[in-house]
């Protein structure tokens, strides 16, 4: 019997539970003398690739190095597929689950894969699938954790990011502020703005003003993520105000500028 029936037979009943690496090969040494050494999970994952593992059996989500939740074989699942290159500490997203049907962005023999700028955009159905786990997210940390918003700026930027790409039928950019931009849209380069505040000001760095087009911005309130503005970016210029290297936009003026 392989290592992956014996974890079929362990694992058997539960579904959606997360277990970790230290369990299950404590398990299978227990009732099949399996050496824990030979006991990888991280090659049975749906959200993982490893080198030199036929990518065709799979039981986990990949959580941590210790970390898994059980879906079982033949799950429906939808998400992307990660993959750390060899002498490297980044991973990379190298292909997407669509219900339970995946497919690689590049050919497996050609991983690992060297730059990041060769990896195709995610598919929409990952994009609406981040959406949704980041706003379950959010209201974990306002309802549970008591934060304000204002607090969590980083994960409501986030957001907007995401709708502002469902909005726009448009695509991440690869990278973090990259070149100014957060999305791109038919070609247009969208410099994306989310606030939780209901008045005050957003800042824009002068420096990176040329490297897009679109001005998105997104306002949180009341349980709501509201575009308060979308255009082309000198359409904000008439309700700012130039500090030092930085344009500050009057959230409260911005509003009466047209929005798309």
């Amino acid at each position: 019997m392989t290592i992956y029936e014996q974890m079929k037979i362990v694992l058997q009943g539960k579904l959606n539970e997360l277990i970790t690496s230290s369990h299950v090969k404590s398990a299978l040494m227990n009732q099949f003398g399996t050496n824990p050494d030979s006991v990888i999970l991280s090659d049975y994952c749906y959200n993982r690739f490893n080198n030199g593992t036929p990518f065709n059996k799979h039981l986990f989500l990949y959580i941590n190095r210790n970390t898994y939740k059980y879906l079982e074989e033949h799950y429906p699942y939808t998400g992307l597929i990660f993959h750390k290159p060899k002498g490297s500490d980044e991973e990379i997203v190298i292909g997407e689950w669509r219900n339970g049907v995946s497919s690689f962005y590049e050919k497996k023999e050609d991983f690992p894969i060297g730059n990041r700028s060769q990896i195709p955009s995610i598919g929409k159905e990952q994009i609406s699938k981040l959406y949704e786990e980041y706003n379950q997210m959010l209201k974990y940390e306002m309802s549970l954790l008591n934060c304000k918003p204002t607090e969590l700026r980083h994960l409501i930027g986030r957001i907007g990011e995401f709708l502002c790409a469902i909005h726009t039928n448009g695509s991440l950019a690869r990278q973090t502020n990259q070149h100014g931009f957060d999305v791109i849209s038919k070609g247009r380069r969208i410099s994306v703005k989310t606030t939780a505040q209901t008045s005050g000001f957003i800042t824009v760095n002068q420096n990176t003003f040329a490297e897009f087009d679109d001005f998105f911005v997104v306002q949180y309130i009341h349980d709501e993520f509201k575009v308060i503005y979308y255009g082309p970016k000198e359409g904000i210029l008439d309700v700012a105000r130039r500090y030092e290297n930085k344009y500050e936009i009057d959230i409260k003026k911005l509003k009466t500028v047209s929005v798309r």
